[in-house]
């Protein structure tokens, strides 16, 4: 099976979780950990060990420690860690030949890694924030709104670690750039004010939106329209004003994209 198959299969339990802000005096005593382990550093210095292995975890850095590790920290103390740690555990449950199963796999992750992309590493530390905010509700759903989460960070770590050529970067432009366009759509919007809104140049914005959407920003634009468009003609409204209210300035063209998206007019749409 691929990972992603194994990851989207994985029930993880919890069995601590916490948003550590360490004091001079914070250690990990020298101990065989009975547990899976995940932390993410988001500042200071951590003077930790695995087994044999020393290192420092510094913000931005990913620490795992499955069961059986031998691991020992502490922090330094003119530069105090401040991490998210959580202790879990977690099956596997498939179904094979009408069966459960579970597997008996691994976490495909070294024990220390460092995430390079600012935009992942902002999102992991939102993922981790509202993991804790449910963490600590004491919420009857918790656990659920926790794996949710949790699995997320699981899936974008192991998406990372495979593949580096992911640009979240990116992805979050493109994003932002997509939040543009719905706010902007019902007027004439240009390649040249999509980048501005994003400080980048046209011809990257291009390229960007291209490789992580499929599309150009103005099929995109197109798209979004002929949606929006749907909307109005279902809620009522006419073919001419439901072409002014989406941005269209021209029917013929209004008509021609719709036609061409759908497969039948907006005015034979209206009597379906």
């Amino acid at each position: 099976m691929k990972t992603a198959e194994i990851l989207n299969a994985m029930v993880p339990h919890f069995i601590l979780a916490i948003k550590r802000y360490a004091t001079p005096s914070w250690k990990i005593p020298h101990t065989l950990f009975p547990y899976h382990n995940l932390m993410l550093i988001i500042d200071g210095e951590a003077n930790l060990l695995c087994n044999d292995a020393e290192f420092k975890a510094v913000s931005g850095d990913i620490v795992y420690f499955k069961p059986g590790d031998m691991r020992r920290g502490d922090t330094n103390p003119s530069c105090l860690v401040k991490c998210y740690t959580v202790d879990f555990q977690y099956a596997c449950p498939i179904m094979e030949n009408g069966s459960w199963v579970n597997l008996d796999v691994a976490l495909p992750f070294p024990t220390h890694s460092h995430i390079q992309d600012r935009y992942l590493f902002r999102r992991l530390k939102e993922l981790f924030e509202e993991f804790m905010r449910h963490w600590s509700s004491g919420h009857e759903n918790r656990t659920f709104r926790c794996r949710a989460d949790f699995m997320e960070i699981i899936l974008l770590i192991s998406n990372y670690l495979e593949n580096d050529t992911i640009n979240y970067s990116s992805i979050h432009k493109v994003e932002k750039v997509i939040n543009y366009i719905a706010a902007n759509y019902t007027r004439k919007l240009t390649l040249q004010e999509l980048a501005n809104s994003i400080d980048i140049s046209p011809s990257h914005l291009g390229h960007i939106f291209k490789e992580t959407t499929g599309e150009t920003p103005f099929e995109f634009i197109i798209k979004y329209r002929i949606a929006r468009a749907k909307e109005f003609l279902e809620m009522g409204y006419s073919v001419t004003d439901t072409a002014r209210l989406v941005g269209f300035g021209d029917m013929f063209y209004f008509s021609k994209y719709f036609k061409k998206m759908e497969g039948i007019s907006p005015t034979k749409y209206t009597g379906l």
